[in-house]
């Protein structure tokens, strides 16, 4: 009798060990999540870290060059530039890990609408901390996107906005401040990427902290916070939050007219992450959906979850390529196309934030209240 009650708490305690994972107390599956980190971190994060760090580079190149003539020509350039920058940073904004997260990218470059008031302040006065909380709003891409395109109503102007005989030096200077806090902040990603993998890959759990946790709720923060509110939900009133107001100054890139471009490339961006595709060649890898499939992950209608989430994206995506204006247009509409962008991104977040989630014991750290 005792030798079949031992007999049955070795069974208990075979099929326990069996069934769960001792790192993470999830469900054992058959997925390598350090293969699964590994691909991220070298084919997916480290590639977009240095194109943003080139990217950078560029700018300040082209900065130098419309300081030391300032010119129409040396104007396109630069403002071709400033896009290029702008473009790879919606990249890099969905692995805001490891040293992206401790330079604050997000906050420290692509904080918008810029507060065009406090720019023209710290021109006036000489006086101001770019990493200070007051200058937030007052430097980044959006404060380049006012400096090269809101300064007048055409080139000419621009130009004269730079080249005016009392305020143009202080101008140039500011500009240049601006573009230098980009590029120290992508050179510092750059520096610190290599001595963080090693922590990023040498934690497969999927407790708070590890690196898939870290992955999945930047990866939400950035679909649900800064793309569905910030670039779409609050400018065009589709948040419920706005009570309907519409705010089409609020638009990523209101000055340069690229707030669709920048939209559609943050939600591709988004696609190419969630399938682990290789930075540079595209090349499919391990990523968050072949997670969910070895899950076997299904939404609430027993769809799969994988590829409900990428249909629900490239509906997003054909709403947008559906707007020909620019948003800040669009958006002085009420119940504009960009509500119906709005509607389509929003059923993308249970599917992510609750769904995904779930399935993978990863717990949302961040806070909201936007009542999803």
């Amino acid at each position: 009798m005792v030798n079949l009650r031992f007999s049955f708490f070795i069974l208990v305690v075979s099929i326990f060990f069996t069934a769960c994972d001792n790192e993470s107390g999830s469900e054992k599956v058959d997925f390598d999540r350090e293969a699964f980190l590994i691909n991220m971190a070298d084919n997916v994060i480290e590639p977009s870290i240095e194109n943003f760090a080139s990217e950078a580079e560029g700018l300040s190149v082209a900065t130098n060059s419309f300081n030391e003539n300032i010119s129409i020509e040396s104007l396109e350039v630069l403002r071709a530039e400033l896009k290029e920058a702008w473009l790879s940073y919606q990249h890099l904004a969905f692995v805001h890990v490891g040293p992206v997260s401790s330079v604050n990218l997000r906050d420290r470059v692509n904080i918008f609408p810029p507060k065009t008031d406090v720019i023209e302040e710290n021109i006036n006065s000489q006086s101001y901390v770019l990493g200070a909380a007051s200058n937030v709003a007052a430097k980044g891409f959006p404060a380049l996107d006012y400096l090269l395109f809101g300064t007048g109503n055409d080139e000419e102007e621009i130009i004269a906005y730079f080249g005016d005989p009392n305020l143009g030096e202080n101008r140039i200077q500011y500009l240049s401040d601006v573009v230098e806090d980009i590029q120290t902040t992508s050179n510092l990603i750059l520096e610190g990427w290599p001595d963080y993998r090693s922590t990023f890959i040498g934690n497969t759990g999927t407790d708070v902290g590890s690196g898939t946790s870290l992955l999945v709720n930047e990866y939400n923060f950035q679909f649900d916070i800064r793309i569905k509110n910030a670039k779409i939900g609050f400018p065009s009133g589709g948040n419920p939050r706005t009570g309907g107001v519409l705010s089409p100054e609020n638009v990523e890139g209101y000055y340069s007219r690229w707030s669709g471009d920048l939209a559609e490339k943050a939600v591709q961006s988004s696609i190419q992450v969630f399938k682990g595709e290789n930075f540079n060649s595209g090349e499919d890898g391990l990523g968050l959906d072949d997670y969910l499939l070895a899950l076997d992950a299904k939404t609430r209608d027993d769809l799969d979850l994988s590829t409900a989430i990428i249909d629900q994206k490239l509906l997003a995506l054909e709403e947008m390529e559906k707007i020909t204006q620019p948003y800040s247009e669009v958006a002085s509409t009420e119940g504009s196309q960009l509500v119906n962008v709005y509607n389509a991104l929003q059923g993308v977040i249970p599917l992510i934030k609750v769904d995904m989630t779930s399935a993978m014991s990863v717990s949302i750290t961040f806070q909201d209240n936007d009542g999803d």
